[in-house]
């Protein structure tokens, strides 16, 4: 239980922050997920854009503190290469 006012703040602030990040990064994972099933099928169009929907995410993700900006660069280059590897592949 917090003691003071400010403590009774900081905890009703954290859990308003804890919410809106858990809803970010759930909706990361599903882009990331959604883009590598179709990566994997060999679906070259659909992957490509679900790329480009993921990447902004991450980018908005980076920006405003859910995630670090060297892991969201890192898991878009991931997921970069992945794309690049289908290419190849599928092509």
């Amino acid at each position: 239980m917090p003691h003071s006012l400010s403590a009774a703040k900081r905890v009703r602030q954290n859990a308003r922050r804890r919410a809106r990040n858990r809803g970010i990064l759930s909706r990361i994972r599903t882009a990331q997920r959604r883009f590598r099933e179709a990566a994997e099928a060999g679906d070259l169009e659909v992957a490509e854009a679900r790329f480009r929907a993921a990447e902004r995410l991450l980018h908005r993700a980076a920006c405003n503190g859910p995630i670090h900006r060297n892991a969201a660069a890192r898991r878009i280059r991931r997921m970069q290469r992945r794309l690049h590897e289908a290419r190849k592949t599928g092509g």
